[in-house]
């Protein structure tokens, strides 16, 4: 009976899974779209890139408006007989004079034309910042999964091993085997019981990574993972159909070219520097208690330094085009980024169809039939151990391949701006 009951626990493998110290259902973590939306209100970066890019589009509101007016007050003859005075019905004469800058034909839309393409780059820079912590929230979390199902699967596995060790020694007393397999139980266990602390120190270092994205102390408690999020569609992951996404919605992309419109922006006011600016102006006379005279006024630079503007013409239309060079780098850049992670994703997902659809019902078949002969005394305990590892070797694959694919996805997600 006693040899029954430890082969039930054998084949049982009881999972230990760790303590959580605060209620699970109140904590993030369990899930990837609730860790996102702990993160978009309690992440600093965000919030800050959110500022910034509200800022931009007020300052882009105030662009291409005139420039404020100013008045002048001029007092002539304020040394009267019975002293100095401003009042302006003692003084000699009051000269009120409005003067309103008009910068020169063209000038006031550039300006605008700038200052909206810096709010779209500033806007589009708020998205990459939004698309960088996707990325990592999808891998930090990706990686806490793994590290969580590993302890499960260590325990289960030293749950075996422990088993195995009292049979082991069951069977040494009996007579049926040899000390050095009584003794190699009880080192595997030993083992195990020592990767279980590399194991929870992963761990930990993983839940102190997905706490500092959601801006928590970094050993406050997070709810166990329950699954990874699925992949997309196929279709969603079709090369054509990745190419025109990324060139639409690329937020690294829409910042290059927004900066190319900027800088064209500049360049276009470097052109219209040879345009005279204007001021103009009206100055009612005041003498005694009534207006005596109006009086209108004209001024205009005059652009003589033709060589000082040229430089900055040529300077600004130089910028434009280094802009436009860096612009199309950077979609060279991308699109082989975009190739380099389908092609990684594609991989780790045929790599996870083979384990899932081969080798795994392979190796548990192998362990199954190791199993049923060491119970009639036709198998020794090394070979049935061996066979009870390649199982947890090729869980631990299955799991690295689903995280490679929440990886290479991560990345993608980044390049394009958003999930698919």
């Amino acid at each position: 009976m006693e040899k029954l009951f430890i082969l039930l626990g054998l084949l049982s493998g009881l999972s230990a899974i760790p303590a959580w110290a605060a209620d699970a259902a109140a904590l993030p973590g369990a899930d990837l779209p609730g860790l996102w939306q702990y993160l978009e209100q309690n992440n600093a970066e965000l919030q800050a890139a959110r500022l910034e890019s509200s800022a931009a589009a007020q300052r882009a509101a105030a662009a291409g408006a005139l420039p404020d007016p100013s008045l002048r007050i001029e007092w002539q003859d304020v040394n009267q007989p019975g002293g100095v005075t401003l009042a302006p019905n003692q003084v000699g004469a009051v000269r009120y004079t409005w003067l309103q800058p008009v910068p020169g034909w063209g000038k006031l839309d550039a300006v605008k034309q700038s200052a909206l393409a810096s709010a779209r780059g500033v806007e589009a820079q708020q998205l990459v910042a939004q698309a960088n912590l996707q990325a990592q929230l999808r891998e930090s979390f990706a990686r806490y999964y793994r590290s969580y199902q590993a302890i499960r699967l260590n325990d289960d596995l030293l749950s075996f091993a422990a088993s195995a060790s009292k049979l082991a020694q069951t069977r040494y007393e009996q007579g049926l085997s040899s000390q050095q397999e009584w003794i190699a139980a009880q080192l595997d266990e030993a083992a195990l019981r020592s990767d279980s602390y590399a194991l929870q120190a992963e761990h930990r270092k993983n839940q102190a990574r997905l706490n500092a994205l959601l801006n928590r102390p970094a050993g406050a408690e997070l709810a166990p993972p329950q699954a990874l999020p699925p992949l997309p569609a196929d279709a969603a992951l079709e090369e054509t159909q990745l190419l025109q996404r990324l060139e639409n919605t690329s937020p690294q992309l829409q910042q290059q070219i927004a900066a190319s419109a900027e800088m064209q922006g500049e360049a276009e006011m470097a052109a219209r520097n040879r345009i005279p600016d204007f001021v103009v102006g009206i100055a009612p006379q005041q003498q005694g208690s009534s207006v005596s005279s109006w009086n209108a006024m004209l001024e205009f630079t005059i652009p003589l330094h033709e060589g000082s503007h040229s430089a900055h013409r040529h300077e600004a239309e130089e910028r434009v085009r280094a802009s436009q060079e860096r612009e199309q780098a950077l979609r060279q850049s991308l699109v082989a980024d975009l190739g380099e992670h389908r092609a990684a994703l594609q991989a780790s997902t045929e790599q996870l169809q083979l384990i899932r659809a081969h080798n795994l019902p392979l190796v548990e078949v192998a362990y199954q039939g190791a199993l049923a002969a060491y119970q009639n005394d036709r198998l020794d305990y090394a070979t049935l151990w061996r066979a009870k590892r390649e199982v947890q070797r090729m869980r631990l694959d299955e799991l690295d391949a689903l995280v490679g694919q929440q990886i290479h996805l991560s990345a993608i997600e980044r390049l394009l701006g958003g999930a698919l």
